[in-house]
């Protein structure tokens, strides 16, 4: 099987999707909370553990419910960039394997839509990938999981949970 170390160049397509978005800071108080909440759902994924995805999901504020694809979005920018940056190459089929069994932990309504983007992004199938990112609940789910499979499939678990306290030190985004 062929590796791709970078199916869509150095940091892909995988955030076209929102690049004509506004992106409010993350110094304010809904921004503090999305990024603790984003980083949150992805370490759920990675553990597999549909209690604390639903709890980084329980928030009444809109403001934090918008921004949470773009937090999704920055960690998997950051996966993307450290996996790139690694000797080790993975295979689409690789990723998506991982991503199958990660995606199961989320919501069922959202598990179809994450694994369809999922295996857009290994077809390279761009214009699927931006479709199924459109919704922001189901963007950040098929962030989430894509970051989680990434890591999860490049380094193992441990490893990728230590990468997010460290994401989590920088931002200050764990509370």
């Amino acid at each position: 099987m062929t590796s791709h170390p970078a199916p869509h160049g150095p940091h892909g397509s995988l955030m076209e999707a929102d690049r004509t978005r506004r992106r409010p800071g993350s110094a304010e108080p809904a921004g503090r909370e999305a990024t603790r909440r984003g980083v949150a759902l992805v370490r759920a994924y990675a553990r597999g553990d549909s209690a604390t995805i639903a709890a980084a999901l329980d928030t009444t504020d809109p403001a934090v419910r918008a921004q949470l694809p773009s937090v999704t979005r920055d960690v998997l920018g950051l996966v993307v960039g450290v996996v790139l940056s690694g000797p080790r190459t993975l295979t689409p089929a690789d990723v998506v394997r991982t991503a199958d069994r990660i995606a199961a932990a989320g919501p069922p309504r959202h598990e179809p839509g994450t694994v369809r983007a999922v295996r857009a992004w290994a077809s390279r199938d761009d214009a699927a990938l931006r479709a199924s990112w459109q919704d922001e609940g189901a963007g950040a789910h098929g962030r989430a999981v894509l970051a989680a499979a990434l890591a999860v499939a490049a380094w193992g678990e441990a490893p990728f949970l230590h990468l997010l306290a460290a994401f989590d030190e920088l931002t200050g985004a764990r509370g």
